[in-house]
């Protein structure tokens, strides 16, 4: 990582720790939370508390496990928006290699076909069946200038290599 990309880290790093500052670790967010109540290991209140005491990211990774329904920040009594707090880790861990293969394997569909999944054959019937207009269809040439255009090209790029490294 280069000097200004760890001098930007480290700034957004201290704006995450003034936004968490007023969590007095009530615990609200994590009993909120559905994918803690299937994978304790997704404990918002830990994220935070790293952020806070340590002003690190976690290194557990597990903030790739956050749906982002946003129950965390509708229940914080304290107005901390941790779901905000989780995403941006998320693009500090992804911009650091570190994004989880799913991930990676999910933008490289993106980039390759335009779309996440493909729209199923059943779904195009309904749709014909109900009256409905077909779905439009992403250009991936779009998808792909959009990616380098936003810098998603480059942290993918980078997370295919680390990934690669780590499966050798």
């Amino acid at each position: 990582m280069s000097d200004m990309s760890e001098d930007l880290q480290t700034n957004r790093l201290k704006e995450l720790k003034e936004t968490a500052l007023p969590c007095f670790q009530c615990g609200v967010c994590s009993s909120s939370c559905p994918v803690f109540r299937v994978s304790p290991e997704l404990n918002p209140r830990v994220s935070v508390d790293s952020i806070i005491s340590r002003g690190k990211v976690p290194s557990e990774g597990n903030e790739w496990l956050c749906a982002y329904c946003l129950m965390c920040d509708q229940r914080c009594p304290m107005g901390v928006s941790l779901a905000e707090i989780l995403m941006v880790i998320k693009n500090i861990s992804a911009k650091e290699g570190q994004a989880p293969p799913d991930v990676i394997e999910s933008a490289e569909s993106l980039m390759a076909d335009g779309c996440q999944s493909p729209i199923s054959s059943r779904s195009e019937k309904q749709r014909e069946d109900m009256g409905l207009p077909k779905l439009p269809r992403a250009d991936p040439e779009d998808v792909k200038m959009l990616f380098r255009a936003t810098g998603a090209a480059e942290v993918l790029e980078l997370n295919r290599s680390t990934s690669g490294e780590a499966s050798e």
